[in-house]
Protein backbone atom coordinates (compact mmCIF):
# COMPACT_ATOMS: atom_id res chain seq x y z
CA UNK A 1 0.00 0.00 0.00
CA UNK A 2 1.37 3.42 -0.97
CA UNK A 3 1.86 5.41 2.22
CA UNK A 4 2.82 8.65 0.50
CA UNK A 5 0.45 11.37 -0.61
CA UNK A 6 0.02 12.89 -4.05
CA UNK A 7 1.83 15.96 -2.70
CA UNK A 8 4.78 13.73 -1.71
CA UNK A 9 4.79 12.18 -5.17
CA UNK A 10 4.70 15.57 -6.90
CA UNK A 11 7.55 16.81 -4.71
CA UNK A 12 9.60 13.78 -5.73
CA UNK A 13 8.76 14.18 -9.43
CA UNK A 14 9.90 17.80 -9.27
CA UNK A 15 13.14 16.77 -7.56
CA UNK A 16 13.68 14.06 -10.20
CA UNK A 17 13.05 16.56 -13.01
CA UNK A 18 15.49 19.03 -11.47
CA UNK A 19 18.22 16.45 -10.82
CA UNK A 20 17.98 14.50 -14.07
CA UNK A 21 17.52 17.67 -16.10
CA UNK A 22 20.60 19.26 -14.57
CA UNK A 23 22.66 16.09 -15.04
CA UNK A 24 21.62 15.58 -18.68
CA UNK A 25 22.14 19.27 -19.48
CA UNK A 26 25.55 19.29 -17.81
CA UNK A 27 26.53 16.18 -19.74
CA UNK A 28 25.49 17.72 -23.06
CA UNK A 29 27.25 21.02 -22.34
CA UNK A 30 30.41 19.45 -20.90
CA UNK A 31 31.00 16.91 -23.65
CA UNK A 32 29.61 18.73 -26.71
CA UNK A 33 28.86 15.27 -28.14
CA UNK A 34 25.90 14.06 -30.21
CA UNK A 35 23.67 12.03 -27.89
CA UNK A 36 21.17 9.50 -29.20
CA UNK A 37 20.16 7.77 -25.93
CA UNK A 38 19.20 9.22 -22.55
CA UNK A 39 18.08 6.86 -19.83
CA UNK A 40 17.00 7.17 -16.22
CA UNK A 41 18.08 3.98 -14.42
CA UNK A 42 16.65 2.48 -11.25
CA UNK A 43 18.51 -0.36 -9.58
CA UNK A 44 18.36 -2.48 -6.47
CA UNK A 45 20.05 0.33 -4.54
CA UNK A 46 16.66 2.09 -4.76
CA UNK A 47 18.16 5.40 -5.93
CA UNK A 48 17.91 6.48 -9.59
CA UNK A 49 20.73 7.76 -11.76
CA UNK A 50 21.19 8.75 -15.37
CA UNK A 51 23.13 7.20 -18.19
CA UNK A 52 23.48 8.18 -21.83
CA UNK A 53 25.24 7.29 -25.05
CA UNK A 54 26.62 9.62 -27.69
CA UNK A 55 27.85 8.50 -31.08
CA UNK A 56 31.34 9.66 -30.14
CA UNK A 57 31.39 7.72 -26.87
CA UNK A 58 29.99 4.64 -28.60
CA UNK A 59 32.68 4.66 -31.28
CA UNK A 60 35.45 5.11 -28.71
CA UNK A 61 34.00 2.44 -26.43
CA UNK A 62 33.65 -0.11 -29.23
CA UNK A 63 37.33 0.33 -30.08
CA UNK A 64 38.58 0.33 -26.48
CA UNK A 65 36.44 -2.62 -25.39
CA UNK A 66 36.98 -4.51 -28.67
CA UNK A 67 33.26 -5.04 -29.14
CA UNK A 68 32.54 -7.49 -31.96
CA UNK A 69 30.26 -6.65 -34.87
CA UNK A 70 27.85 -9.24 -33.49
CA UNK A 71 27.62 -7.42 -30.14
CA UNK A 72 27.46 -3.82 -31.38
CA UNK A 73 23.67 -3.78 -31.68
CA UNK A 74 23.09 -4.36 -27.96
CA UNK A 75 26.21 -2.50 -26.78
CA UNK A 76 24.81 0.66 -28.38
CA UNK A 77 21.97 0.60 -25.85
CA UNK A 78 23.70 -0.85 -22.78
CA UNK A 79 23.26 1.88 -20.18
CA UNK A 80 25.46 0.12 -17.61
CA UNK A 81 28.50 0.15 -19.92
CA UNK A 82 28.19 3.76 -20.99
CA UNK A 83 31.06 5.96 -19.87
CA UNK A 84 28.34 8.35 -18.70
CA UNK A 85 26.54 5.91 -16.35
CA UNK A 86 25.82 7.62 -13.01
CA UNK A 87 26.94 10.97 -14.47
CA UNK A 88 26.36 13.87 -12.08
CA UNK A 89 24.93 11.72 -9.30
CA UNK A 90 26.92 13.27 -6.45
CA UNK A 91 26.46 16.76 -7.83
CA UNK A 92 22.76 16.77 -8.69
CA UNK A 93 20.87 14.00 -6.85
CA UNK A 94 21.21 15.00 -3.17
CA UNK A 95 17.62 16.19 -2.74
CA UNK A 96 16.30 13.12 -4.55
CA UNK A 97 18.25 10.86 -2.19
CA UNK A 98 16.89 12.67 0.86
CA UNK A 99 13.28 12.43 -0.36
CA UNK A 100 13.64 8.75 -1.24
CA UNK A 101 15.16 7.96 2.14
CA UNK A 102 12.29 9.79 3.87
CA UNK A 103 9.76 7.80 1.84
CA UNK A 104 11.56 4.53 2.62
CA UNK A 105 11.55 5.22 6.37
CA UNK A 106 7.73 5.13 6.32
CA UNK A 107 7.54 1.72 4.62
CA UNK A 108 8.04 -1.93 5.48
CA UNK A 109 10.57 -3.89 3.42
CA UNK A 110 7.72 -5.56 1.54
CA UNK A 111 6.17 -2.19 0.68
CA UNK A 112 9.55 -0.76 -0.28
CA UNK A 113 10.51 -3.55 -2.67
CA UNK A 114 7.06 -4.06 -4.13
CA UNK A 115 4.70 -1.08 -4.25
CA UNK A 116 7.30 1.64 -3.76
CA UNK A 117 9.57 0.10 -6.41
CA UNK A 118 6.78 0.51 -8.99
CA UNK A 119 5.87 4.00 -7.74
CA UNK A 120 9.47 5.19 -8.11
CA UNK A 121 9.69 3.89 -11.67
CA UNK A 122 6.37 5.55 -12.54
CA UNK A 123 7.58 8.86 -11.08
CA UNK A 124 10.85 8.58 -13.02
CA UNK A 125 8.83 8.05 -16.20
CA UNK A 126 6.78 11.15 -15.40
CA UNK A 127 10.01 13.10 -14.87
CA UNK A 128 11.33 12.01 -18.29
CA UNK A 129 8.00 13.00 -19.90
CA UNK A 130 8.29 16.47 -18.38
CA UNK A 131 11.92 16.87 -19.46
CA UNK A 132 10.87 15.83 -22.96
CA UNK A 133 8.03 18.38 -22.92
CA UNK A 134 10.60 21.05 -21.98
CA UNK A 135 12.55 20.11 -25.14
CA UNK A 136 15.63 18.81 -23.31
CA UNK A 137 15.95 15.90 -25.74
CA UNK A 138 15.23 17.97 -28.85
CA UNK A 139 12.10 18.83 -30.78
CA UNK A 140 10.70 17.81 -34.15
CA UNK A 141 13.13 15.93 -36.39
CA UNK A 142 15.93 16.36 -33.85
CA UNK A 143 13.82 14.52 -31.25
CA UNK A 144 13.25 11.62 -33.65
CA UNK A 145 17.03 11.04 -33.57
CA UNK A 146 16.97 10.40 -29.81
CA UNK A 147 15.57 7.61 -27.64
CA UNK A 148 14.73 8.18 -23.99
CA UNK A 149 13.63 5.63 -21.44
CA UNK A 150 13.44 4.55 -17.83
CA UNK A 151 15.15 1.24 -17.19
CA UNK A 152 15.62 -0.93 -14.18
CA UNK A 153 18.77 -2.86 -13.44
CA UNK A 154 18.77 -5.75 -13.69
CA UNK A 155 16.17 -5.60 -16.50
CA UNK A 156 12.66 -6.51 -15.45
CA UNK A 157 12.19 -9.13 -18.17
CA UNK A 158 8.46 -8.50 -18.42
CA UNK A 159 8.51 -6.04 -21.29
CA UNK A 160 7.94 -2.96 -19.12
CA UNK A 161 10.98 -1.16 -20.60
CA UNK A 162 9.59 -1.83 -24.08
CA UNK A 163 6.22 -0.36 -23.10
CA UNK A 164 7.83 2.67 -21.43
CA UNK A 165 9.92 3.33 -24.54
CA UNK A 166 6.76 3.33 -26.66
CA UNK A 167 5.09 5.79 -24.29
CA UNK A 168 8.11 8.10 -24.03
CA UNK A 169 9.19 8.34 -27.68
CA UNK A 170 7.77 9.34 -31.04
CA UNK A 171 7.87 6.61 -33.68
CA UNK A 172 11.25 6.53 -35.44
CA UNK A 173 13.77 4.18 -37.01
CA UNK A 174 16.04 4.68 -34.00
CA UNK A 175 13.24 3.74 -31.59
CA UNK A 176 12.56 0.59 -33.61
CA UNK A 177 16.24 -0.32 -33.37
CA UNK A 178 16.18 0.18 -29.60
CA UNK A 179 13.00 -1.85 -29.17
CA UNK A 180 14.70 -4.83 -30.82
CA UNK A 181 17.04 -5.00 -27.81
CA UNK A 182 14.24 -4.83 -25.21
CA UNK A 183 12.33 -7.70 -23.68
CA UNK A 184 8.92 -7.72 -25.34
CA UNK A 185 5.72 -7.67 -23.31
CA UNK A 186 3.88 -10.90 -22.65
CA UNK A 187 1.02 -11.45 -25.06
CA UNK A 188 -2.20 -11.49 -23.08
Amino acid sequence: MDMCTEKDKEELVEALVTAAGAAFLSLKETTQEHFYFYVFVFDEGMHPYISAWSYEALEKSIKEQQITDEDKSWWKWDSADSPYAVYGYDEFFGEVGTLLDQRASKLSDDELYETEWEVRIELMEEAMKRLDTFGLFGTGKERECVVINVEQAPPDGDGAEYDRALRLNPPSALLSEYLETCETPEND
